[in-house]
């Protein structure tokens, strides 16, 4: 269980073969768009749905289950996965307060962090926490987890830009953990656990609403005050990654409803994570996403609910957003995909 992980650049021939074959697609589709203007919306739209169709059956499928990987929602945009006695989070709020009683002052709620490990609800130690970026419903709760002093022996790493390492420190990380956050500004290809499993940190956005903007921007270059509010817990920068099993199963998960095309050029995932917040001000943000991966074969809905009813709620599942759901088996029927849009529920495996 992890191993100082080592960072090792992808294969120089990684992703060419599969862009060449998104850029293929693209041209074989030309008979599909015909007779649309070239160059017009249109035409681009038509061209995009056409290639992400045709790379999206170019794979063989493999039955649900057969990886033998499970995701579990932990509400919001967290996620844990479990995999051959490996245990990985992603961004592990669990605390779920309301973040607009006492202007937004930051609790943390051990109570029930002890609760869902006492009843098996969540799983640990983790062996990495992978952290998207720095807003309490994505930090909060990981200097608590990192704490815990059951887990004091267990090596756990936790990724994060500048900012979110300083955030971390200043929320207070015990002084065994601080040497454990590994900085990351995308791009970093770990290998952990002799080679189990890699991690691939992807540059990514936080979400944009109609306003174009976005809660408590801002990066650190310094530990700051401690945090007290939520205002106090920046944006610091978003990062996505991409978890692979051995040659048997990818997941690409998101915190932040936005992309950069660029970043994600050649990825091809099995499952992606896709998170569902207010996107009004970002371009085509689910036919974008779907494309450049080349239509994988799952896509989970994330970040839908409410993030403050309590897990023990009986209302807990109606809090969750079922026209995110629409909205993404739309996108998909929109670009001919085969991909499958599965359905997450609060503190439930599902199985790759």
């Amino acid at each position: 269980m992890g191993q100082d992980p080592q960072s090792t650049p992808p294969a120089a021939s990684v992703g060419v073969g599969r862009r060449g074959l998104l850029r293929a697609a693209a041209l074989g589709g030309a008979g599909a768009v015909a007779g649309v203007a070239a160059g017009s919306p249109s035409a681009a739209h038509a061209a995009e749905a056409s290639a992400a169709a045709q790379a999206s059956t170019a794979a063989p499928r493999r039955a649900r289950g057969a990886a033998g990987v499970r995701m579990r929602w932990l509400g919001v945009a967290g996620w844990q996965l479990a995999f051959d006695n490996h245990v990985l989070y992603f961004d592990p709020y669990l605390s779920r307060f309301d973040y607009t009683a006492d202007g937004g002052a930051l609790k943390v709620r051990g109570d029930v962090i002890e609760n869902l490990l006492a009843t098996g609800r969540l799983s640990g130690p983790p062996e990495v926490v992978m952290v998207s970026h720095g807003h309490w419903d994505h930090m909060n709760d990981v200097p608590y987890l990192l704490n815990r002093p059951e887990w004091a022996q267990k090596p756990i790493y936790a990724i994060g830009t500048e900012t979110h390492r300083h955030l971390l420190n200043a929320i207070g990380l015990a002084e065994h953990r601080k040497g454990s956050v590994l900085e990351a500004s995308g791009g970093e290809y770990f290998s952990f656990a002799d080679g189990a499993y890699t991690i691939q940190v992807v540059r990514s956005l936080h979400s944009q609403g109609q306003n174009y903007g976005f809660f408590a921007p801002g990066t650190l270059t310094a530990k700051p005050a401690t945090p007290r509010t939520t205002a106090d817990l920046l944006e610091g920068g978003t990062l996505a990654y991409q978890v692979t099993v051995a040659d048997r199963l990818s997941v690409l998960m998101f915190g932040g409803t936005n992309l950069v095309e660029r970043e994600l050029a050649g990825l091809r995932p099995d499952v992606v994570a896709v998170s569902m917040t207010s996107h009004n001000g970002v371009y085509r943000y689910l036919e974008r996403l779907l494309t450049v991966l080349g239509g994988p074969k799952y896509v989970v809905p994330s970040h839908h609910d409410d993030m403050v009813t309590g897990f023990d709620e009986p209302g807990l599942p109606g809090t969750v957003r079922k026209s995110a759901v629409d909205e993404l088996k739309q996108a998909v029927r929109s670009l001919r995909l085969r991909t499958e849009v599965v359905e997450p529920a609060h503190l439930t495996d599902l199985a790759f």
